[in-house]
């Protein structure tokens, strides 16, 4: 089993939102969200790159978040 490629970083969400920034998306997607806590927080592509720990991943900034249904 190989490991996943981090080529997404999130930046903002929701006051006290804690996930990982670094993430694995298919880079066709131009919309991810990321299940954190009782909510989903989404993230749009925003067609810059930053560098982590020496890797170029797409920046997705913070657009909103949803509740999950019960």
């Amino acid at each position: 089993m190989t490991e996943p490629k981090a080529n997404i970083l999130l930046e903002g969400g929701a006051a006290g939102s804690r996930f990982a920034r670094v993430h694995e998306a298919d880079p066709r997607e131009s919309v991810v969200k990321v299940l954190a806590g009782n909510r989903y927080e989404h993230f749009r592509r925003t067609g810059r790159t930053a560098v982590h720990e020496g890797i170029a991943l797409d920046v997705f900034e913070w657009s909103g978040s949803t509740f999950v249904a019960e």
